[in-house]
């Protein structure tokens, strides 16, 4: 059962949005719809255009025995696109990685949007936590940068507000355009978005024509099934694009932005962050300081959280530190793992979160 009930009106706070800031609201359905064509969209990018058949909504289980073409034409079509994959074997079991040097920015760039949203909305609906890419914290990388996602109850799951920059809009609603044009089997005007290649276009444009000789997927006890799931994803696709692109023509932006603290690890503190000691030092690593930094939040055991910094502004990480004073040395997780990220959830693996309820029991810490 979702445990996103939980959440009440003391778990959202607001802060100034940055100027330009656009708000996109979306259902929980269409924050699905959007993580999906985000997915393929990057997915294409990096060659694995198997994924184009996920759909099921058409009759392609048995591409090869009907038409052994659309093969042979997309494994064309990955040569000319990707040619240091050639010697790699076929497209239908390697292709670049989502972070590769040869990798298009812009699909990097879908993968960072998706990351947040899948991320947010796995985090609302369950406060506590699963071990499931979903809850992995963002590791964002792209050239467009991060953006903040508010959920809220509604009626029928969620509603979903997104704070984005025109580059973040403008890459949702490519990723939908593209999506709708492969839900219509138009391979050719897909792929128009990755290529002006005339060579490669003219094999889409094939592939177009073997994939409208197929029918929807049919069941005996549901013969309108593919062509049912056909007409819910063109109108939901069609809908939110008409919606992304009226807020791009009004406008429209705004001053603050809401964001949620998850009651499961409000921010601060909580008790057992509080209560910390010190840690095993082979979990650190050192460095020396003559005097702590400015703006930090001292923890008790000469402890002390202080704020990252990316390349331009801080983040809303925090860096959980201890110092011993004595040697004037300070100790620092090495892993990304250990940030204190979003409100302050503590991201300590669990044998470290013993090691700290232990250490405080023994200690008599109440």
């Amino acid at each position: 059962m979702d445990n996103y009930n939980s959440y009440d009106s003391k778990t959202e706070k607001r802060i100034p949005a940055p100027p330009k800031t656009f708000t996109l609201t979306i259902t929980e359905k269409e924050c699905y719809l959007i993580i999906r064509s985000l997915d393929l969209y990057s997915r294409i990018w990096i060659g694995q255009y198997d994924r184009i058949n996920d759909f099921s909504i058409y009759d392609t289980s048995d591409f090869v025995k009907k038409d052994s073409r659309v093969h042979i034409l997309f494994q064309k079509v990955r040569n000319l696109m990707i040619p240091s994959l050639v010697s790699w074997g076929d497209y239908t079991s390697c292709s670049l990685g989502i972070w590769s040097d040869e990798t298009n920015i812009k699909a990097i760039n879908a993968y960072d949007i998706q990351q947040r949203l899948r991320y947010e909305i796995s985090w609302f609906k369950k406060p506590e936590g699963d071990i499931s890419v979903f809850f992995d914290r963002p590791w964002i990388r792209g050239s467009i940068g991060d953006f903040t996602v508010f959920c809220d109850r509604a009626e029928e799951g969620i509603n979903v507000v997104l704070y984005l920059s025109i580059e973040q809009l403008t890459a949702i609603q490519t990723s939908l355009e593209v999506y709708r044009f492969l839900i219509n089997r138009n391979i050719y005007d897909a792929f128009k978005y990755y290529t002006s290649n005339e060579e490669v276009l003219t094999l889409t444009k094939e592939l177009s024509t073997i994939y409208k000789r197929y029918n929807y997927l049919t069941f005996s006890s549901d013969r309108n099934y593919g062509e049912k799931i056909y007409n819910d994803l063109d109108n939901n696709t069609s809908v939110l694009l008409k919606r992304i692109k009226k807020t791009v023509i009004e406008m429209v932006y705004v001053d603050y932005i809401r964001i949620n603290i998850p009651p499961a690890n409000s921010f601060i503190p909580t008790e057992e962050i509080l209560k910390i000691l010190d840690q095993p030092f082979e979990h650190f690593r050192k460095s020396r300081r003559k005097v702590l930094p400015d703006n930090v939040l001292k923890l008790p055991g000469a402890g002390f959280l202080t704020r990252m910094y990316g390349k331009e502004h801080s983040t809303t990480d925090y860096l959980l530190v201890w110092y011993d004073e004595k040697t004037r040395t300070e100790y620092y997780f090495a892993g990304e793992d250990y940030v204190l990220k979003h409100g302050g959830r503590l991201d300590l693996p669990e044998d470290i979160r013993k090691y700290i309820r232990v250490k405080c029991n023994r200690d008599g810490i109440r």
